[in-house]
């Protein structure tokens, strides 16, 4: 069994343990650990080319950016997912820049302790701590590495992103599953094809294909299973009126190990879709369908699931 595969479905903390601290901080993660086999993680790039841990490559949602004056005049336009944006880009940022800023928790009625104080990680300084972590410990923890945004990187970047995070893979001595099995489980996620199949020509780490509810053109089973071994669905994939939704029945009967995200479990769309107000039972019924649960709430998940 591979390190993407457990007897019990893995438990992966989205973004850290950003149901307590601000998302996609080393904080967070060294935090999550003691609960998690794996760290969900994304990243994008700054003006240095160097791959950052941030959900989005946009600053102001998670970050004080508008507070700085220095940076006022990087306020720029540009397309995002077919829209315009207004915003401060981690693209036109050094790294030095970047590591002045400070990160706040994103998500209403959380707590905001952490708040002002956490800057924003690169993927190098992550992927250092996970190595030193795991150098003694014989269940090596793990990352989920989502990359992002491989459209807005070829377009102001004129840079493939996913060919950035392989070089840095490389260069680490993490770009092959053989390579991670021995040091640091990693599984590559995108919601964007062409970064998997990049992936796919070059590596034979496991990939995983996101697909959410909204999105216009879902990819079909039979596609996804050409150059991916995961699927990991937006739980209203997996569930759906008390039964299991249709495309997560293809994508079982097509053996794709499927992992399910975002379990928060101070939603109430998560118990609305299971219809239980029961957090715990809701993971339980959970694990008979996933091979991995992407929480935000992994101190909780680890309760349950055995």
């Amino acid at each position: 069994m591979q390190y993407y595969q457990k007897v019990r479905p893995i438990i992966a903390a989205h973004r850290g343990l950003s149901s307590l601290y601000p998302e996609n901080t080393l904080e967070g993660f060294r935090s999550a650990l003691q609960f998690s086999d794996f760290i969900e993680l994304d990243v994008v790039l700054n003006k240095d080319r160097l791959p950052i841990v941030c959900h989005d490559t946009f600053l102001s949602l998670v970050s004080d950016v508008k507070k700085h004056y220095k940076f006022e005049n990087r306020k720029q336009s540009r397309i995002l997912y077919d829209k315009v944006k207004l915003d401060w880009w981690i693209s036109d940022f050094t790294f030095e820049e970047l590591k002045e800023l400070r990160l706040s928790q994103c998500i209403n009625n959380r707590k905001s302790e952490y708040d002002g104080h956490l800057k924003i990680p690169s993927l190098k300084e992550t992927v250092e701590y996970f190595l030193k972590y795991n150098q003694n410990i014989d269940n090596k923890k793990g990352i989920l590495l989502e990359i992002k945004d491989y459209d807005y990187h070829q377009q102001y970047c004129n840079i493939n992103i996913a060919e950035i995070i392989l070089t840095f893979l490389k260069e680490q001595g993490l770009s092959t599953l053989r390579e991670c099995s021995q040091k640091l489980p990693i599984v590559i996620m995108s919601f964007e094809k062409q970064i998997l199949q990049y992936f796919n020509n070059y590596t034979d780490l496991p990939l995983t294909q996101l697909v959410c509810f909204e999105d216009k053109n879902i990819p079909t089973i039979t596609e996804i299973a050409q150059y991916a071994k995961i699927i990991g669905l937006d739980l209203r994939l997996v569930w759906e009126n008390n039964q299991t939704h249709q495309y997560y029945n293809e994508a079982k009967e097509n053996g794709l190990t499927i992992y399910g995200w975002t379990f928060q479990d101070d939603s109430d769309d998560l118990k609305r879709l299971f219809n239980e107000q029961d957090v715990g039972k809701i993971y339980q019924k959970s694990s008979t369908l996933l091979q991995g649960i992407i929480t935000e709430f992994p101190q909780e998940a680890v309760k349950f699931i055995l």
